[in-house]
């Protein structure tokens, strides 16, 4: 195959984006992980089902609705190794209308999980085009639906490591207020480098998953936070009620670099 010197320049201009985001990742993935100063946490509401009462549930968030969070991760990184006494800063950023792509289901092929990856990174950079840096900056879009009654669960939610953004499905309700906050930590620390800590089953995986390292002792009373369910017995477990049940592992404290595993 004969390289015409416009597909050469093509190909150099690729590997010049590649690199350059390969780069700015990295740059900003010491930046996010270093503790030395607050992750600047910001969530964007978007109304996934077009519901009025999803928009007037929007209508109504405040900041304090997110303050858990922040506690959370205060709390918990006073077990660990960082400098910073508030690892996070939530705020509440604008209503977007417009609904990012599809993600893709879990099972899908790696392939169509990077291209939507790819896709998802476009569109949060057209939907929040500020002069704001992103190298200390999470976004989480929160996907709000009005609850049904007919309890079928929600889409799955994802946290990208690359680009510092997370994609959460949530319930537009006051009462549902504290699960969904534990979704959006889940998720948040994902975009820093956590890791999922339960099975194929939904349930905790031990030992990592579980929030006591006293072994295999049932029922757990709290539940590790990248689990997100408390086991009550062998195959079985429930979500945690509110953040405040959570507890950030030994592992996952290595993982974001609360805890050095060296």
């Amino acid at each position: 195959m004969t390289l015409t010197p416009f597909k050469i320049f093509r190909i150099l201009l690729l590997l010049t984006i590649l690199a350059a985001t390969a780069f700015y990742t990295k740059a900003q993935r010491l930046s996010s992980t270093g503790w030395l100063e607050p992750l600047n946490v910001v969530i964007y509401p978007i109304n996934a089902d077009g519901k009025r009462s999803t928009s007037q549930y929007i209508d109504q968030l405040k900041e304090s609705h997110f303050q858990a969070i922040d506690r959370f991760t205060a709390k918990q990184s006073k077990k660990y190794d960082i400098l910073t006494k508030k690892p996070t800063i939530t705020r509440l950023g604008k209503s977007v209308t417009t609904l990012p792509p599809v993600a893709p289901a879990p099972g899908d092929s790696t392939i169509s999980n990077i291209f939507w990856s790819m896709k998802f990174r476009f569109w949060a950079w057209q939907e929040t085009p500020d002069e704001l840096s992103n190298q200390h900056r999470a976004r989480m879009f929160v996907l709000y639906h009005s609850p049904t009654g007919n309890g079928q669960p929600l889409d799955h939610s994802y946290g990208l490591n690359k680009g510092l953004l997370g994609l959460v499905n949530a319930y537009a309700s006051n009462k549902q207020s504290a699960q969904n906050n534990i979704v959006i930590t889940h998720e948040l620390l994902h975009t820093v480098g956590a890791t999922d800590k339960y099975g194929p089953d939904g349930h905790p995986l031990f030992p990592d998953g579980y929030a006591s390292s006293s072994g295999q002792q049932y029922p757990q009373r709290h539940a590790e936070i990248m689990a997100g369910s408390i086991p009550l017995s062998e195959g079985r477990s429930r979500m945690a009620d509110s953040l405040r049940q959570c507890v950030v592992g030994k592992k996952t404290a290595e993982e974001i670099k609360w805890l050095s595993n060296i």
